[in-house]
C-alpha cells in the first residue's frame, strides 16, 4: 500500500484494504469488521460478525465478544462511526475462531502493530496523514480530559473554555484560544477550531499537554485535592512544562510554527473527493447521512 493511502494505519498486504485502529486506554484497539473482511472476503462483514456472535454460544466466546468495545473510528472520509473494536489479545482470539488461510499473517501483523506506540506509527506517515491521525487522537483525549475535569467542578461549556485557556496560556506563553485563533486567522464558528489548523508537531505538543494534565488531575483527585482553581492551575503548569521541554531540546515554540495551508476538514474533504473520483468501493459502507458523522456501522 502506498503512503498516500495511509490515512489510517493499514495492514500492508498491498490490496488496498485497511484495518482501522484507535489508541484507547494506552493501547491499540482494532476494528473487528475490518479484520473479518480480510479473513473472509465476505461482501457483508458486519453481518458475518453479527451472525458469528449469535451462532457461537459457548461461554468462552461470549466472554470474548463481551470484551469488545464500541469505539468511534474515523473512516477514509474523515467521519466517525461506532464499531466493535478489540485490543490485540482479544482480536487474536477472534482470528483463531474464523477459519481462513489468511489467519496466520494477520495474527503476526496484529501482534507486531499492537506493540507499537502511537508516536512510532505517526512518525512513519506523511505530514498530512500524520495530522489526521494526531487530530483524531487529540479529539479523543480531550473528551477524556473533559470527563476527568468534571470531578474538579469543571461542568459547563464556559468552565471548560476557561480551563482550556489556562492550558493554552501555559503552552503558548500567555495566549488564549481566542488569541491563537486571531493569529492564525481562524474565523469564529469554525467547526474544527484552532486544532484543525495545526501542523503535526503542534498537535503532538497539545496531545502531550492534554494527556499529562489528565493523568495529573486524576492523581490529585485520588489525593482529595479538587476544585476549579486546582484544575486550571494544573493545566497551566503542565502547559508550561511542555513548553519548557520544547525549549530545553532547542525546538521551535508552538506559536512560531507555521499554519498549514489546509485545515483538517479541507484534508478530509479532499480525500473524500479523491476516493469518489477513483470510484473505489468503500470498506466502510455508504456515506453517512448524519451531518455529524456519528451513525453506527455495527
Amino acid at each position: 500500500m502506498t503512503d498516500d493511502r495511509a490515512l489510517l494505519p493499514f495492514d500492508g498486504e498491498g490490496d488496498g484494504r485497511l484495518i482501522r485502529r484507535q489508541w484507547h486506554d494506552g493501547r491499540w484497539f482494532f476494528s473487528v469488521v475490518d479484520v473479518v473482511l480480510l479473513l473472509t472476503d465476505t461482501a457483508a462483514p458486519r453481518q458475518y460478525w453479527y451472525d458469528m456472535k449469535r451462532r457461537i454460544q459457548d461461554e468462552g466466546f461470549r466472554e470474548l465478544s463481551a470484551k469488545c468495545l464500541q469505539l468511534k473510528m474515523r473512516s477514509l472520509d474523515g467521519k466517525l462511526r461506532e464499531t466493535d473494536a478489540a485490543d490485540v489479545e482479544t482480536m487474536l482470539r477472534i482470528v483463531q475462531s474464523i477459519p481462513s488461510p489468511k489467519a496466520e499473517p494477520i495474527k503476526q501483523w496484529l501482534a507486531q502493530e499492537g506493540a507499537r506506540r502511537l508516536d512510532e506509527v505517526a512518525g512513519e506517515l506523511p505530514e498530512q496523514q500524520r495530522r489526521l491521525l494526531l487530530r483524531g487522537e487529540v479529539a479523543t483525549q480531550n473528551t477524556h480530559l473533559a470527563h476527568t475535569a468534571t470531578a474538579h467542578g469543571v461542568l459547563t461549556s464556559r468552565d471548560f473554555g476557561v480551563f482550556q485557556d489556562w492550558g493554552y496560556r501555559g503552552l503558548y506563553a500567555g495566549e488564549t484560544a481566542r488569541d491563537i485563533a486571531a493569529r492564525k486567522g481562524v474565523k469564529k464558528g469554525d467547526k474544527g477550531g484552532i486544532l484543525d489548523h495545526m501542523a503535526s508537531t503542534k498537535l503532538a505538543a497539545n496531545l502531550f499537554r492534554i494527556t499529562q494534565t489528565d493523568d495529573k488531575l486524576q492523581q490529585l483527585e485520588e489525593e482529595g485535592i479538587i476544585g476549579k482553581t486546582v484544575a486550571n492551575q494544573t493545566h497551566y503548569a503542565v502547559g508550561r512544562e511542555v513548553r519548557g521541554a520544547i525549549e530545553r531540546i532547542g525546538g521551535t515554540m508552538p506559536e512560531q510554527l507555521p499554519t498549514p495551508a489546509e485545515s483538517i476538514q479541507e484534508l478530509q474533504r479532499r480525500e473524500q473527493k479523491r476516493l469518489q473520483a477513483e470510484r473505489q468501493p468503500s470498506l466502510f459502507g455508504e456515506a453517512d447521512p448524519d451531518p455529524d458523522g456519528e451513525a453506527g456501522d455495527d
